[in-house]
Parts: structure tokens; C-alpha cells; sequence
């Protein structure tokens, strides 16, 4: 008898097979016209490119250049940096790669754009990743199939503190879904996130701002620190995350004030808290907010079957959110709450309905500084290991609101969507608020180096 998952298809069947596979005359001449298309697209982007390249070289590279030249005459010190960066270029070959001997990467780099003239380089295009720590695959070689740029979307990513995804899922992103179009907006989108970069400063494990102390982690990091405390079975700690807006209200509040100081784990939220620690020279290692988080932390309760309470936002708006939860991410829903009940009398009903639930895990959504007054009052009466203050974050993923688009939030824009959904209640919040808190941070920054001083 014949093993039908081996037998080979008569010929005429795989004849018929391509005659109904080839394409008709009328489809031959739309491909056609797509592939001269996107053939012209690039064409296109080569040139603009070679323009871009062309006037920096003119305008910033040759002037540099220049005046290395007439430094090295008077003190020999070399006009290039001794040992060339050595990545991997085009098709997976080695490329060394001359920078000008300066202290300042972004001027120390300038001398790359003569690659993109030669064709090495292309201003848009995959990170440039050290060839020594290259692992060479059939992946990365797919990834390596084009050229590596000076501008890449791992790079505007990480420079605006949220590369959650990290490297490799980046670099796939970009693989798949650039065309000449998107990497010329990419180009725009590197010029303002390019200032939130950290540099080459080194990150603190923790940052200290106005004497609350945050945990300066990646994302993945804090969802490994929410694991570690949720399978601990040791009492229940609190995570909160705090942004410009909260930490003005503790100038005003000083019991929430308190409360942060005293909490177990304070997260940096907002572009606002990225510039504070530039300020400060402690940058962040990445945006730990709880939107960007939600995501990560249901993965990885879902893998190893930490249950969700939901508690907080209006009637349904919790309920609405586990449906989605659930759909999504495969999340098992402990139970849900909304945050209308009176704080009196229904206080210990509530409690008693998280702690029955059998929760691991507890999103508090009453909003600032409400939410982690409530949370710091009731934690030695929770049984969940893991407490969580997460703001209007049931809004965002039960649909009631929705999210800036992902380029918005690489440019450090996400408080001007915010305005625009509600101007009645987030201009003062952003136009008057940030300036407002920015000050507050020079201020107190002042006051510490003095501090300092006086010590000495």
C-alpha cells in the first residue's frame, strides 16, 4: 500500500498546479510596475542620503577634520582614534570603522558619514553591533542582509528609555516593516531623541530625587524584581509609579510625601523623570511606567499562573479590562472591583474580596496620590505579595482611552496627546506642571551641591 504522505504528485497534476500559479498577463504587469516602484522608492532614498551625507560632510566633517589636523601639528595627538570600532557590515563582513579622536561620541561619529558616501554605510538602517560579540546564524545574517546605519530604530528606541522589546525584537521590527518612507521618518524622529540619550554616564542601581528613592531598573528587570516578589510568599510589598505630576503633589502633601519615601519600590514614569536624571547625572536605564508594563507583567504572570485583582476606575471599566486581559494574554483574573465604594464602611468588605480571591497580584487604580495612600493604609492586611498604584492604567486597556502612537512616545511627545484627548484637565498638568517640576530639580540639585560643599 502507498504511504500517501510520500507519493509524488503526477506530472500532471504539478503542471496543472503552475499553469493555475503563474500569473496572468494583467498580474506580470502589476508586479511590474510595483517592483519599478519600490525600486524608484529606494533609488530615491540613496539619493537623499548621499545629500545628507554630502552637506554634513562639507559643513561639519572637513571643518573638523581641519582643525585635528592643525591640533595634531602643535601636540601630536592623532586626528582619528587609535583602534577603529570594528561591527558587522553588509552580508554579515567584518567593517572597521575610523572615528575622530574626540571626547564627544556625536562628534567623535561625524566621520562616519564618509562611509555612507562610500556605500558602507547607510544613515538609516540595522544597529551597529560589535563584529566579537556577533553570533552568526541564519537569523543574523537575514538581519545583516542590508547595511548597518548611523541612525537605527534600536538606537531612537534606547535613546528615549523604551526599548522594552530589546535588541533582537527591535532589530526584526525594523526588518520587516521599514521602506524608504519609514526610515526618512526615522531620520526625524532621531534628531529630538537623541537628547534623551544617557551617553556615556554611568546608571546608579537607585536615584535619589527630593529624598524619595527610585529604582533605577530596565523594564525586564522590574518584571523579574514583580516575579521574585510575587512567588516569594513573604509579606506584601508596594510598587509604585511616579511621575513629574506626583512628585509636585508631594511640595503640597507631605503625608503622600511620606508614603513614597516610605514604600518599597518606586519606579521613574514619564519623560519628565528621564530629563530629571540627566539633570541630576543619574540617567535612567529605561521608562519604567506601568502602561508600557501591563504587557510584560501579564506574560509573565500568565507563564507561571500569578493571579490579577483588578481594583479601581469607574463602574465596568475593571470588568472590561479583564475581558481583554484575559483574550490577549491568557491571564488568569483573580477578580475585579471598581473604585466607587465608600472608604468607611465598605473598606473592609473589599479587603476581604481581594484576599478570597486568592490574588498574587494587585493593580490599584484610584490615581495619584489617592492609590498609594489607600495601598500604604491596607498592605499589612493584604494577602497578595505584589501591591500595585497603576493610575488611569484600566482606561488605556479597557479601550476608554487610548494610547499616543508609538513614535510620539520615542520623541518624548506622549503629554501632548494626552492634552489633546483632554486639554480641560491635562494642560495644567503639562504646560504649567513640567516647567514647574524641571525648576523644582535645578533647585533642589543646587541645594545638594551646596550641601556637599558645606561637608568638605
Amino acid at each position: 500500500m502507498t504511504d500517501m504522505r510520500t507519493e509524488i504528485p503526477a506530472k500532471p497534476s504539478i503542471e496543472k498546479l503552475e499553469k493555475r500559479l503563474k500569473p496572468s498577463g494583467r498580474h506580470r504587469v502589476r508586479m511590474f510596475f510595483l517592483r519599478a516602484g519600490t525600486q524608484a522608492a529606494d533609488l530615491l532614498f540613496r539619493l537623499i542620503e548621499l545629500f545628507i551625507a554630502l552637506i554634513v560632510t562639507i559643513f561639519l566633517v572637513i571643518p573638523v577634520a581641519l582643525v585635528l589636523f592643525l591640533r595634531k601639528l602643535f601636540t601630536g595627538k592623532p586626528v582619528t582614534i587609535s583602534r577603529a570600532r570594528v561591527i558587522v557590515g553588509k552580508g554579515g563582513r567584518k567593517l572597521s570603522l575610523a572615528r575622530f579622536n574626540l571626547a564627544r561620541s556625536g562628534w567623535a561619529n561625524l566621520l562616519l558619514f564618509i562611509y555612507v558616501l562610500t556605500g558602507k554605510l547607510g544613515i538609516v538602517g540595522a544597529s551597529m553591533e560589535d563584529f566579537a560579540d556577533h553570533q552568526f546564524t541564519l537569523e543574523s545574517g537575514y538581519l545583516h542582509d542590508g547595511r548597518p546605519g548611523i541612525v537605527s530604530l534600536w538606537q531612537v528606541r534606547r535613546n528615549s528609555n523604551i526599548g522594552h522589546e530589546g535588541l533582537a525584537a527591535t532589530e526584526w521590527e525594523y526588518r520587516f516593516t521599514h521602506s524608504p518612507g519609514s526610515d526618512l521618518f526615522l531620520i526625524l524622529r532621531a534628531i529630538p531623541a537623541c537628547f534623551f540619550g544617557k551617553g556615556s554616564t554611568t546608571s546608579p542601581d537607585t536615584i535619589n530625587l527630593f529624598d524619595i528613592s527610585f529604582a533605577n531598573l530596565t523594564m525586564k528587570d522590574a518584571v523579574a524584581l514583580i516575579h521574585e516578589t510575587a512567588g516569594s510568599g513573604t509579606e506584601a510589598e508596594s510598587f509604585f509609579f511616579v511621575n513629574p505630576d506626583c512628585l509636585n503633589k508631594t511640595f503640597s502633601d507631605q503625608d503622600y510625601r511620606e508614603v513614597l519615601v516610605d514604600a518599597d519600590h518606586v519606579f521613574p514614569d514619564g519623560i519628565g523623570l528621564a530629563i530629571a536624571g540627566k539633570i541630576v547625572r543619574s540617567p535612567l536605564r529605561e521608562n519604567v511606567n506601568g502602561t508600557d508594563m501591563l504587557p510584560f507583567l501579564c506574560e509573565m504572570a500568565a507563564a507561571h499562573d500569578f493571579s490579577l485583582f483588578l481594583l479601581g476606575g469607574k463602574p465596568g471599566v475593571a470588568e472590561k479590562m479583564a475581558a481583554n486581559l484575559e483574550d490577549t494574554y491568557r491571564v488568569r483574573i483573580a477578580g475585579t472591583r471598581d473604585g466607587y465604594f465608600d472608604r468607611s464602611r465598605e473598606n473592609d468588605a473589599v479587603l476581604t474580596t481581594i484576599n478570597e480571591s486568592g490574588a498574587d497580584i494587585v493593580l490599584v487604580a484610584f490615581g495619584a496620590p489617592l492609590q498609594e495612600k489607600w495601598i500604604s493604609a491596607n498592605l499589612d492586611r493584604l494577602d497578595a505579595a505584589v501591591v500595585m498604584g497603576v493610575g488611569g492604567l484600566f482606561d488605556f486597556y479597557s479601550g476608554n482611552t487610548r494610547r499616543a502612537p508609538r513614535w510620539m512616545r520615542e520623541i518624548g511627545l506622549e503629554w501632548v496627546y494626552r492634552i489633546m484627548q483632554e486639554p480641560g484637565r491635562m494642560w495644567k498638568r503639562y504646560v504649567v506642571g513640567n516647567p514647574l517640576f524641571l525648576m523644582r530639580v535645578l533647585i533642589w540639585k543646587l541645594r545638594q551641591g551646596n550641601q556637599a560643599g558645606d561637608t568638605l
